[in-house]
């Protein structure tokens, strides 16, 4: 199991590291780069990078997603 815990004030990471690591089966791993809703800001880079490189020719319309999405589901269910 994971859980990311986010502490601003330096005392307290020390406080809460340090109790943390009393606990049996615990590591605490410092996480060095910084993150936007718990993803590191470089996921956020490159799918906006993707985004721009991305043409109309690449887009499909919502009606033929909706269309690929039905037919998928259909494949998936006849597998059953």
């Amino acid at each position: 199991m994971n859980l990311t815990i986010e502490i601003e004030d330096q005392e307290d990471y020390i406080f809460v590291k340090e109790l943390l690591e009393r606990l049996k089966g615990v590591k605490v791993i410092e996480n060095k780069y910084e993150t936007i809703e718990g993803l590191p800001v470089k996921v956020f880079e490159e799918i906006e990078k993707y985004g721009e490189s991305v043409k109309n020719e690449d887009l499909i319309s919502k009606k033929d997603f909706f269309k690929f999405i039905d037919e998928e589901i259909c494949r998936l269910n006849s597998q059953k």
